[in-house]
């Protein structure tokens, strides 16, 4: 990865400084999907073969994801703009007796059930991650894996966790309050020894679960899915394997909700380039809830044209399926003119901090009217001034309140900012270039 985000993410409590921003226009495309390339890189270790990305994102969590996935026993080199990822398949190889996901939610869970697919999984590993990362459950993912015949030992069900065993199937019932348990089981049911089952209750975060059945579509995989009120139940057969493959990473709709915020609050015109609709993202949800707002937003083949500073209107939000554009929905809140209601989302209190709380602490230092809520937040149009905000080292808190430093009266200065790097390093530069006054 290149010099310049290595010498950033050796930087401890790196601060943003942002001041009010009068106008933005010019034209930038987002950075890739995490979520798509951390599936396309499970996908590629578990085939027989040689598998290319193309316009995969560089990021903390995808390096963290790749380094896991070299420790399984595959060969991953960047030529260009690509991963070329060289594996045996499976049963994959020990390299080590530890692995470390870093901070990487999405790749600490994926990689739990990979484990029991070793060629010496008899062998115990330990699964290791970031102090931020220890912080979060993952009891609900033990549990499935040890019904499915694997050995998990840990303190209070969280990293460092000690694995063994082989990954057997059956039938398991998984919590659905992150989508994340039942797409890390999906991913590699095809290849334990008995027909897999998944039976979830009250599913969160629906379109990552369809993101992953895409993958499998596109892979051959045979599986079925039957929906009865709020029961979900996901079959796969045993035995089928994936195939090498070649596929182009789609620009990333969670990261591309900044630029495309700030361009709807901030007059001038902003345009947002490499937009597919047509992608399988849940996040994309926001340009329509911004256009139900009342933005000036116009979706033209393979870009976003935002014509921004008009008024916004509140509006009630169910983000059950979006949670991570609760911050970002926070922030939108105080700049639409009466109340905003963002509702069905307690699932965002168990992500890299619990959102819903960092947030309104955080834009009540600058003056929001904002009522936190057990499920999410109700936000009033506020009037806010440039404040000193702790940014909890989340990435996506630290850029929803740049949002809000732009819009404030003032200066805003926000600490732990080197948590950006985790998804969108390039965030500030990219805000530059449309003239955001952001350092």
């Amino acid at each position: 990865m290149s010099k310049t985000r290595n010498i950033k993410k050796s930087i401890i409590n790196m601060k943003l400084r942002i001041n009010t921003t009068q106008e933005l226009n010019g034209s930038v495309t987002p950075p890739s999907s995490k979520s798509q390339t951390i599936r396309g890189l499970i996908l590629a270790i578990l085939a027989k073969g040689t598998s290319i990305l193309h316009n995969p994102l560089e990021s903390d969590d995808t390096d963290a994801a790749i380094d896991v996935c070299r420790g399984l026993g595959s060969e991953i080199i960047k030529e260009g703009n690509s991963l070329v990822i060289k594996s045996s398949g499976v049963p994959l190889k020990n390299i080590g007796k530890e692995l470390n996901s870093k901070n990487s939610g999405i790749t600490t869970r994926f990689v739990m059930p990979l484990l029991g697919l070793r060629k010496d999984n008899n062998e115990e590993i330990i699964l290791n991650c970031g102090d931020q990362m220890k912080q979060r459950p993952l009891g609900p993912m033990i549990n499935s894996l040890k019904k499915f015949g694997m050995n998990i030992d840990s303190e209070d069900e969280r990293c460092p966790l000690k694995i063994s065993g082989t990954l057997q199937g059956g039938s398991v019932e998984v919590d659905g309050t992150t989508s994340q348990y039942v797409s890390a089981l999906l991913l590699s049911a095809s290849y334990v020894k008995q027909d897999v089952e998944i039976v979830v209750r009250d599913l969160h975060e629906r379109p990552y679960v369809d993101m992953t059945l895409q993958w499998l579509t596109e892979a051959g995989i045979k599986y079925t899915h039957e929906q009865k009120e709020n029961v979900d139940i996901y079959k796969v057969k045993s035995g089928q394997t994936y195939q090498p493959f070649e596929k182009q990473i789609p620009v990333d709709f969670s990261s591309l909700s900044y630029p495309l915020a700030a361009a709807c609050m901030i007059p001038g015109e902003v345009v947002l380039k490499g937009i597919d609709m047509n992608e399988n993202q849940g996040d994309k949800r926001l340009v329509y809830i911004l256009k139900e707002m009342g933005a000036d937003i116009e979706i033209n083949k393979d870009r976003l044209i935002i014509r921004g500073g008009k008024p916004l209107y509140g509006l009630e939000i169910d983000a059950n399926d979006i949670p991570d554009m609760l911050p970002t929905l926070a922030v939108i809140g105080t700049y639409a003119q009466g109340k905003t209601k963002i509702v069905n989302v307690a699932q965002a209190r168990i992500k890299e901090t619990d959102r819903i709380h960092s947030m309104a602490t955080e834009l009540k230092k600058m003056g929001a009217e904002i009522e936190e809520q057990e499920d999410g937040l109700v936000v009033e149009k506020s009037y806010l001034r440039g404040s000193a905000l702790h940014g909890y080292e989340d990435h996506r808190t630290i850029m929803a309140l740049s949002l809000a430093g732009m819009i404030a009266q003032g200066e805003t200065v926000i600490d732990t900012a080197e948590g950006i790097s985790k998804t969108f390093p390039n965030y500030v530069q990219l805000m530059q270039e449309l003239g955001a006054k952001i350092k």
